[in-house]
């Protein structure tokens, strides 16, 4: 909870400060991609996350890092100043509550799909255009295979969730049996 206060303020600044569109999604992608790269170095992560290191020690390294990965300047003064904070452990949280601060600011609704299987592109199409109406807004979708739900889908959008899964739908019906 803590954290997600956190990140959205770091989030928010960093929107303010940024404030052009365009290059508020590719400084989002840009932080995904960093933390991708942390996420999947165990040493690397324990580099620039711990208080072990100085802040010097973390700053050196990200420097270096830079020399290896082509990060706009925008990005790399982000990435310093996470790092003076010691919050370089919080960048993909950050990076995604900044997608969602952009979506909000474009008045787009970020949508959440769960799907048993990988869907075609008229199935998406079709899906999006579903929930724009429902929702009455434009819809940005990300979409997410979850073997588990058996067959259907689950979709989130503005803290709300619609499952038409049928593990939802046996969930509900045990429930059903269950109550009498």
């Amino acid at each position: 909870m803590a954290q997600d206060k956190v990140s959205y303020r770091y989030a928010k600044a960093i929107f303010d400060y940024v404030k052009d569109g365009a290059n508020l999604r590719s400084l989002i992608a840009e932080l995904k991609e960093f933390a991708q790269t942390v996420s999947t170095h165990s040493e690397l992560s324990l580099v620039l996350t711990s208080d072990i290191y100085s802040t010097e020690d973390r700053h050196a390294i990200l420097k270096d890092l830079f020399l290896k990965k082509s990060l706009s300047e925008t990005a790399k003064r982000v990435l310093l100043v996470l790092s003076s904070a010691k919050r370089l452990g919080l960048v993909a949280s950050i990076a995604e509550r900044l997608q969602l601060i952009l979506l909000e600011s474009t008045n787009v609704m970020p949508l959440i799909v769960e799907t048993a299987t990988t869907l075609e592109a008229d199935e998406k199409k079709k899906i999006e255009e579903k929930f724009q109406t429902l929702l009455g807004k434009k819809v940005e979708a990300t979409y997410i295979v979850v073997p588990s739900l058996i067959g259907g889908l689950k979709a989130t959008a503005g803290g709300r969730t619609y499952d038409g899964s049928l593990v939802g739908w046996l969930n509900s019906f045990e429930d059903i049996l269950i109550s009498g």
